[in-house]
């Protein structure tokens, strides 16, 4: 599930949109009899209780839960949702309540887990929410929706206002997200160009995909042109020693395993002023890179 969330994300980290890391849990004895034997009058209590096993998903955005129901749906298992917060906003757009996604997710077949023997059909409840819904929720879902006294008309209304405010607040995250994944969407296409051309010139280093790729890019790249991959390709046909260079360095420098150093020497040879001065790292570190162009970083 989770490697398979992974992969929707992209090109988001799973990390940024899973903010809680998910533990799955069993339901105690003790809280499995509450709930099939008195909380509930369920024909078969065993089979009605689909919670004896669950796991909570806690992500960023509301846009985001719906990421967490596509890799479920995609997972081999057998998945039925039990309650849809949007579908239940649309029903009743007047009222701003608990909010939730839960879905039950079955076994398709017998299956071998740990030396346990999982039988076909067997439940586990998955609730997906937003990190602002689950506050609302730790706050007040035990003690407003499901306790035995009713809360007073205030503080129901007060609830009901901090919900408003949660739906708002995450409309306006999202549009911040949309808006700065623009902003970002240049950067991120070339550093995909920058990490194939590494990948075909640099020999027997898989490059890697630390931050400093992105600090690299956004410094560097207004000064390359529009066309920066096209200029990087040239160049290093060019100077078939700098590939070579980078792969030896590689060895034992966490940098040059950057695609992004590529564009490094790229500039250090076209606007080698203008790289220092934009440069995002230490000073130092570019000191090999204008070694290796015949350039002295101290004339800079």
């Amino acid at each position: 599930m989770t490697t398979r969330l992974a992969m929707i994300v992209a090109p988001r980290t799973l990390d940024e949109v899973i903010k809680i890391p998910p533990v799955p849990r069993t339901k105690t004895d003790s809280s499995f009899i509450d709930k099939a034997f008195h909380r509930k009058n369920y024909q078969d209590p065993y089979a009605g209780v689909e919670d004896k096993v669950g796991v909570r998903f806690v992500v960023l955005l509301a846009g985001d839960v719906k990421l967490v129901g596509q890799a479920l749906s995609e997972c081999g298992f057998e998945v039925s949702k039990d309650r849809d917060f949007e579908q239940e906003r649309e029903a009743r757009p007047l009222e701003f309540a608990y909010q939730s996604d839960h879905f039950v997710v079955r076994t398709s077949t017998e299956m071998q887990v740990d030396g346990l023997t999982l039988a076909k059909g067997m439940p586990c409840e998955v609730q997906v929410r937003t990190l602002l819904q689950h506050a609302h929720s730790e706050l007040t879902h035990d003690r407003i929706y499901k306790g035995k006294k009713e809360a007073p008309t205030s503080v129901r209304r007060t609830v009901a206002r901090s919900m408003a405010l949660i739906e708002t607040t995450d409309d306006f995250f999202g549009q911040v997200v949309i808006a700065l994944e623009e902003l970002d969407r240049p950067g991120r296409e070339l550093l995909v160009q920058v990490d194939g051309i590494y990948r075909e010139a640099v020999a027997g280093v898989t490059p890697e995909a630390a931050k400093s790729n992105v600090l690299i890019i956004d410094a560097l790249a207004p000064l390359l042109g529009t066309d920066a991959a096209t200029s990087l390709r040239t160049f290093l046909n060019s100077k078939p020693h700098i590939p070579a260079h980078v792969a030896s360095q590689a060895t034992h420098s966490h940098l040059f395993r950057q695609p992004a150093i590529l564009l490094a020497y790229l500039g250090g040879a076209s606007k080698p002023a203008e790289t220092v001065e934009n440069w995002p790292l230490t000073r130092e570190e570019l000191r090999p890179i204008f070694t290796q162009l015949g350039k002295s970083l101290d004339d800079y």
